[in-house]
């Protein structure tokens, strides 16, 4: 059918007027009014009713039309990254956060980017996945890094598992809850908690492990998607926090922050993943910070350099 006849087709259904619509395309309106009349004839069908006042599309023309639209994104597309490969541009990589990640992954890839490639410009949404999932869909993100234990597999996605992690409980010096090592879960109860919002099935398993028998949405105190706000609350209060050591290094190092030890184990983890849509070509900025995020996960230099203890005083 050729490109540029499908083109004139969608141009004609989204105008409802051979002049409209050739002027759109930047034709004559003979030249226009051929192009269509010689796809019908190739196709043997009629494409468009002609009779009425705005011209509409047939059965078949709605086939075509939606069809053509299809293949001109795709395209489009095409040439978008035939571009970036020719040029081996990096341009602006636009990606997204969980509040895991983002706490744990952002500083040293926009270090890192920011520090030995200059040329990235680079937009971050720190959101949850839910969310993240429809900026991807609709061409807003080039990738995201969330939580995939909720996320339902698809053909038009492509999830690169991330190292998973403990997650543990987490409180100031002196905390009350220190008093009595090792804790048991249910004494936990006594005492305030917080945590990120945690996908369904994690949840289920906290409130098990917690052998906590009322309503969910009662049993913290504090339920944030910032995970430096939870950890300097955390510090300040008696708010007992919950989430990866990574999100909390340096308060741990500075002993700030003290891991709970428990009689019974928390046996959660992280569920982090890369999720990017199949049929869309990465940039090659993209597969650079990608590429960051599994080497600060996997012990890659520089990644996480050894924090400072605060001097005591």
């Amino acid at each position: 059918m050729g490109i540029r006849r499908l083109a004139h087709v969608v141009a004609l259904a989204e105008h409802g007027s051979f002049a409209q619509a050739a002027e759109a395309v930047h034709l004559s309106q003979p030249a226009f009014s051929r192009s269509i009349q010689s796809l019908e004839e190739d196709l043997g069908v009629e494409l468009f009713n002609r009779g009425q006042r705005k011209i509409t599309p047939t059965a078949y023309g709605k086939l075509v039309v939606d069809r053509g639209q299809r293949v001109l994104a795709e395209a489009t597309s095409l040439q978008r990254d035939v571009k970036r490969m020719r040029a081996h541009e990096f341009g602006e990589i636009a990606f997204g956060l969980g509040p895991i990640p983002a706490a744990v992954l952002l500083e040293p890839i926009l270090t890192r980017s920011t520090r030995d490639h200059p040329g990235i410009r680079t937009r971050v949404e720190i959101t949850h996945w839910r969310n993240l999932l429809k900026l991807l869909e609709i061409d807003e993100l080039d990738f995201f890094i969330g939580d995939i234990r909720e996320l339902v597999s698809s053909d038009r996605l492509v999830i690169d598992p991330l190292p998973e992690f403990h997650i543990g409980m987490y409180a100031r010096r002196n905390h009350p809850a220190l008093s009595v090592q090792p804790i048991s879960p249910r004494e936990l109860l006594r005492f305030l908690i917080g945590s990120f919002k945690l996908p369904d099935i994690s949840l289920a398993e906290f409130t098990q492990w917690l052998e906590f028998e009322g309503d969910p949405k009662t049993l913290f105190a504090v339920q944030c998607d910032n995970m430096g706000t939870l950890e300097r609350v955390a510090i300040r209060s008696d708010l007992i926090v919950v989430g990866p050591q990574l999100s909390f290094r340096e308060a741990i190092a500075n002993q700030l922050l003290v891991e709970i030890e428990l009689n019974v184990p928390l046996s959660m983890t992280t569920h982090m993943g890369v999720v990017r849509m199949r049929e869309r070509m990465l940039a090659p900025g993209a597969e650079l910070l990608i590429g960051m995020a599994f080497e600060a996960l996997t012990g890659g230099p520089e990644e996480f350099p050894p924090p400072q203890p605060v001097a005591a005083g």
